[in-house]
């Protein structure tokens, strides 16, 4: 098998912010998910909002969001289902 015809079971596609360009709207209506990453204590909660907002408008499935950098001076506003700052 060649490397054209090679079948893959997981393709993961980068792409720049949601907001305020549109190649990743483009990506985000002809992929199967979409995983958001957000910058804990940095991106604004509204912005993801009208992120998830958006793509939902397209139509797009919102598999969840990655939320990167947390630690004890990030974590007070975020909520982690009951694990505690042993994991931090």
């Amino acid at each position: 098998m060649s490397q054209a015809e090679a079948e893959y079971d997981l393709v993961i596609v980068d792409a720049p912010p949601i907001l305020g360009f549109p190649v990743p709207l483009q990506m985000a209506a002809a992929v199967v998910g979409v995983v958001m990453v957000a910058l804990a204590g940095e991106t604004n909660r509204k912005a993801i909002e009208m992120a998830v907002t958006t793509l939902r408008r397209l139509r797009a499935n919102v598999l969840g969001l990655i939320l990167n950098q947390v630690n004890s001076e990030t974590s007070d506003g975020y909520d982690y289902n009951g694990y505690g700052r042993e994991y931090l």
